[in-house]
C-alpha cells in the first residue's frame, strides 16, 4: 500500500469512529424550569454554543443555543440587549419559553460521519449525544476537528 492509500484507508476509517469515543462527557445541562437570565449567565461564563435542556427526570427535552439569544435580540432590536444588561428581559422567565423542542441527537454507537453530517445539513455546532432520553454527552464540530488533528498528527509520523 502506498502512502496515498494509506492517508485515504485513515480517514475512511476515522468516520467509522463512534461519537462515545470523542464526545465530552463533562457537560452542562439547564433544567427547563431554570431562570432564562440563568442561561445568559452560562453563556457569558462558560463560551459554549448551546446548552440540552432536561426536565425533573433529566429527560432531554430541547436546546437553547447562542442562536436563540441572537434571534431575541434581533427580534427585539437593540432594546433587548439593554434589557440583557439591565437582567430584566420582560416576559421571559424560563428556559422553557425560548428553547427549540425536540433537539437533533445522537447516540453512543453513532459515528463521526453521522454527527458530520447532521452538522452539515442543519448548521449546528453541537449534538447532545442521549441513551433512553439521558444526556450522556455532547460532541461538537471541534471534537471531530480535533480528532482529525490528531490523525494529521500520526500522518506525519508516517511520512517520517
Amino acid at each position: 500500500m502506498n502512502h496515498s492509500d494509506e492517508i485515504t484507508e485513515k480517514f475512511k476509517s476515522l468516520g467509522s469512529v463512534k461519537v462515545k469515543e470523542i464526545m465530552s462527557t463533562d457537560i452542562i445541562t439547564l433544567k427547563e424550569d431554570d431562570e432564562f437570565l440563568d442561561f445568559i449567565a452560562q453563556i457569558k461564563d462558560k463560551g459554549y454554543f448551546g446548552f440540552p435542556v432536561v426536565n425533573k427526570y433529566n429527560e432531554i427535552v430541547g436546546i437553547i443555543t447562542q442562536s436563540d439569544l441572537l434571534k431575541l435580540i434581533l427580534f427585539h432590536g437593540s432594546r433587548a440587549a439593554k434589557m440583557i444588561e439591565l437582567e430584566s428581559f420582560t416576559g421571559i422567565s424560563t428556559v422553557r419559553s425560548v428553547m427549540s423542542t425536540h433537539p437533533l441527537t445522537l447516540e453512543p454507537e453513532d459515528t463521526i460521519d453521522d454527527a458530520a453530517a447532521v452538522m452539515a445539513e442543519y448548521g449546528i455546532q453541537s449534538i447532545p449525544v442521549v441513551e433512553e432520553r439521558t444526556v450522556v454527552g455532547i460532541i461538537c464540530k471541534k471534537d471531530i476537528l480535533n480528532k482529525i488533528f490528531e490523525n494529521l498528527d500520526d500522518l506525519r509520523i508516517l511520512k517520517g
